[in-house]
């Protein structure tokens, strides 16, 4: 039988991007009143004008962004809609840019 390398037993290179994965996980975020107030009005904001933005978001402990026009407000699930496919919940929503690319 010949030497076999440890890494063939088990896959270092899973088990070192896990632990990563765990160390660049975030927490979400938390805001105060006057941070909600102002990010209830960029959303209006942008819904009422129909402008293309940037939103940058909150999503199983990573920041994610993407861009399109709000087609919908969910008030009673707290859910805006992106181009009537994206859902993104309210209090996920990290800010808003209103720029055409993110």
């Amino acid at each position: 039988m010949s030497w076999a390398p440890f890494n063939s037993v088990i896959n270092n290179n899973d088990i070192t991007n896990e632990i990563l994965d765990r160390y660049n996980n975030i927490k979400q975020p938390e805001y105060n009143e006057e941070q909600l107030e102002e990010l209830e009005y960029k959303i209006m904001k942008a819904y009422n004008s129909k402008s293309n933005i940037c939103i940058h978001f909150y999503k199983n402990y990573k920041n994610n962004s993407t861009e399109g026009i709000i087609t919908k407000i969910d008030s009673i699930h707290k859910n805006i809609v992106l181009n009537n496919k994206i859902s993104i919940y309210f209090y996920n929503i990290l800010s808003i840019d209103e720029k055409n690319t993110c």
